[in-house]
C-alpha cells in the first residue's frame, strides 16, 4: 500500500471514529427528545408533532454549540442519534410484546423530515419496522400540490421561494425560503409554513425590509436559478452562526428544497441576464485599461508600483459571489458590498486589498450597468464600498462576520 492510500484511509477513519464519538454524545439528547414525542403525540396531527420534533431538533443543536472541536455535533450526528433512540425503543417494545403503533408513527414522522443523504441511510431502519405502504410514502416525501412561486428584492441578491405542500388532513401549508445571496455562500436565513402564500410574502417583506416593498410573487420558471438558490442535502461543512430557528428548520427545509427543485426540474424560463465571473474579469478588465489603470498582465512577477487592470479585475471578480451561479453572481446590495469589503481586507496583503478597496465603486457602476440597477439603489450600494460605514447585523458577538444573519437589506 502506497503512502498516499494510507494516508487517505487514516483520514477516513479517523472521519468515522469522529462522527461515531458526536454521535454518542447526542444519545442522552436524543432519547429524552424521543420519549418527550412520544407521550405528546397521542394529542396531536402529524403535522403538529413534525413541527415539535424541528423546534427540538432546533433547541437541541444550539446546546451543542461551542466546546472543542472534537465534541462538536453535527446536525446529521443527531439526526443519526435520534434514529438510533427510535429503533431501540421500537426494538424493545416488540420483544417484550407492546405496542408500537406511536412508535412507527413517530419514525414515520422523522424519517419523513431527513434530506438526503440522512433519508437513504434511513431506508433498511424504515423497510424493518412500517409498512411497504408507508415505506414508499416517506421516500416519496411531501407532495408539492402547485405552482413554485418565487420573488427578488430591489437589488435582486435576496430572494422568497414559497411552495404549497399537502398537509395531514388539513389545508395545503406554504412552506418558505427567505434566501441570500449576499455572502461568499448562497444561503437559506429563514425557512418554515405559512398558512397562506401572502401570508408567507408578508413575513418575507417584514424581514427584508423596504427593498422588498415592491416585490410580487411569480411562478419560479428557472429551474437552474432555483437550484442554486434552495440546498436539498445536507451540507458536508457547515457555514457555522445558525441560530435555533435555523437549525429548528435545518433538515426539513433540505427535504422539501429538494422536493421543489424536483418539481421545477423543467423550467427553462430566464428571467434574469446572467454574467460569468470569467466574462466579469474580462469586461472589467477592459473598464479599467480605458480609465487608465496600466495594461500590467497578471501574475507577472512585479511587485513595483500599482496592480494593472487586469489583475485587479481578475481577483475582484474572482472575490464576488456566488462564484459558481451567473444568473445570482451579477447583482449587488449594499450588504453585499460591506461583506466583500470585509472580505478583500481579511484575504489580501493591507496594501492590495486597498487597492481593490479603492476600485470597488467602479465595479459596483460596472454590475449596475449590467443589471439596470436604478442610480438610487447604485448610489446605496457605493455608499459602503469604502468600508467606513458597517453594515447593521453581520457581525456576531465577537465581531466576526455572521454569513447566517438574517438582515434588512
Amino acid at each position: 500500500m502506497s503512502p498516499r492510500v494510507s494516508a487517505f484511509d487514516e483520514l477516513l477513519e479517523h472521519r468515522r471514529e469522529l462522527a461515531e464519538h458526536r454521535t454518542a454524545l447526542a444519545g442522552n439528547t436524543a432519547g429524552a427528545m424521543i420519549d418527550a414525542l412520544i407521550a405528546a403525540a397521542p394529542g396531536w396531527s402529524d403535522d403538529d408533532l413534525e413541527d415539535e420534533f424541528c423546534a427540538r431538533y432546533g433547541a437541541a443543536m444550539v446546546q451543542f454549540k461551542g466546546g472543542a472541536v472534537e465534541d462538536l455535533v453535527n446536525p446529521d450526528n443527531l439526526a443519526t442519534a435520534l434514529l438510533a433512540a427510535i429503533d431501540e425503543r421500537l426494538h424493545q417494545a416488540e420483544e417484550a410484546g407492546a405496542d408500537v403503533v406511536m412508535l412507527q408513527r413517530l419514525l414515520t414522522v422523522v424519517a419523513g423530515v431527513l434530506p438526503f443523504p440522512l433519508s437513504e441511510s434511513a431506508q433498511g431502519m424504515v423497510a424493518e419496522h412500517v409498512s411497504a405502504r408507508a415505506a414508499r410514502e416517506i421516500g416519496r416525501g411531501r407532495t408539492v400540490t402547485g405552482p413554485v412561486l418565487w420573488a427578488r428584492d430591489a437589488y435582486g441578491s435576496r430572494w422568497a421561494v414559497v411552495a404549497p405542500f399537502a398537509a395531514a388532513g388539513g389545508p395545503d401549508r406554504w412552506y418558505l425560503w427567505d434566501v441570500d445571496t449576499c455572502g461568499y455562500e448562497v444561503v437559506t436565513t429563514h425557512s418554515g409554513f405559512h398558512p397562506s402564500a401572502e401570508s408567507a410574502m408578508a413575513a418575507w417583506q417584514g424581514a427584508v425590509g423596504p427593498s422588498a416593498a415592491g416585490a410580487a410573487l411569480t411562478t419560479a420558471d428557472d429551474a437552474e436559478t432555483l437550484g442554486g438558490l434552495l440546498c436539498g442535502e445536507v451540507e458536508g461543512i457547515r457555514l457555522g452562526g445558525e441560530d435555533q430557528q435555523q437549525y429548528a428548520e435545518y433538515l426539513r427545509s433540505r427535504r422539501l428544497g429538494r422536493a421543489v427543485r424536483d418539481a421545477v426540474r423543467r423550467g427553462r424560463g430566464r428571467t434574469l441576464v446572467p454574467l460569468s465571473a470569467d466574462d466579469a474579469s474580462r469586461q472589467f478588465g477592459q473598464r479599467l485599461r480605458q480609465l487608465g489603470y496600466p495594461d500590467v498582465p497578471a501574475g507577472d512577477g512585479s511587485d513595483d508600483g500599482p496592480a494593472g487592470a487586469e489583475e485587479l479585475a481578475t481577483e475582484l471578480a474572482g472575490s464576488w459571489s456566488p462564484h459558481d451561479d451567473a444568473t445570482l453572481y451579477p447583482f449587488c446590495s449594499p450588504h453585499k458590498v460591506a461583506v466583500a469589503v470585509l472580505h478583500l481586507r481579511d484575504f489580501y496583503m493591507e496594501n492590495f486589498a486597498a487597492e481593490l478597496v479603492a476600485v470597488l465603486p467602479e465595479w459596483i457602476r460596472f454590475l449596475a450597468e449590467h443589471t439596470g440597477m436604478p442610480a438610487e439603489l447604485t448610489d446605496r450600494c457605493l455608499a459602503y464600498a469604502s468600508g467606513d460605514l458597517q453594515f447593521p447585523g453581520i457581525l456576531d458577538e465577537q465581531g466576526r462576520l455572521n454569513t447566517m444573519a438574517r438582515v434588512a437589506e
